[in-house]
């Protein structure tokens, strides 16, 4: 079901579902339709089925109207008639996609867990570890690591290095706000706004540019 469905930055589309439907039940809100239960098939993962379709449940709702989502090359998802650009993000029982008619666009979720505070050198510079609060670590370091998720989905490009290649300036968490960023890995280095909320039980951070 549709808990957030909002207009945020410059006039994107944020939208949020929580699955707690079956896979019958979100098929039958899809109207059954064959291609998609046909392609559900692909994914061996109940879980990996439930999110690919909530995720179409959440945009036809949001739209009011069916929307067909394909992927390029690079696996970064668009929709077919182009009306707007997409981004797409699950964790576990929830999906959320951020559109926007002309500008591009990144969102990412993740679950606040004791698994990135092992994995945090994967993904963050030295000097980027060195200004986390220790009294709000975990939540900093997931909305950090999210972050540079959204980054990456919007700068498109296959090989980026989430250390070398994509930097966040220092913050201060709070249940919402904003970070600087910037990426260095294409010719011309890009600045980057990026928007979040703190959820109890995971982070949201989304990106329109």
């Amino acid at each position: 079901m549709v808990i957030l469905n909002e207009t945020v930055t410059d006039n994107a589309i944020l939208a949020l579902w929580e699955i707690t439907e079956t896979k019958e039940e979100l098929l039958d809100l899809l109207d059954n339709d064959p291609i998609i239960s046909a392609q559900i098939e692909q994914f061996g993962s109940k879980k990996r089925q439930l999110e690919f379709l909530a995720t179409r449940a959440l945009l036809n709702s949001v739209l009011g109207k069916t929307k067909t989502i394909a992927y390029e090359a690079n696996g970064k998802p668009y929709l077919t008639d182009r009306s707007y650009s997409i981004s797409i993000t699950h964790t576990g029982n929830y999906a959320a996609i951020l559109l926007h008619p002309t500008a591009a666009v990144g969102i990412d979720i993740e679950k606040i867990s004791e698994k990135v505070e092992r994995v945090k050198t994967r993904f963050l510079s030295e000097m980027e570890q060195s200004y986390v609060d220790v009294r709000t670590e975990k939540t900093q370091l997931t909305l950090m690591w999210a972050a540079k998720e959204a980054l990456y989905k919007i700068i498109g490009k296959e090989k980026v290095d989430f250390v070398a290649d994509l930097h966040i300036d220092v913050f201060h968490p709070y249940l919402e706000g904003t970070m600087e960023a910037r990426e260095t890995c294409s010719k011309q280095p890009t600045d980057y706004i990026i928007h979040y909320r703190v959820f109890p039980e995971f982070v949201l951070v989304w990106i329109v540019k």
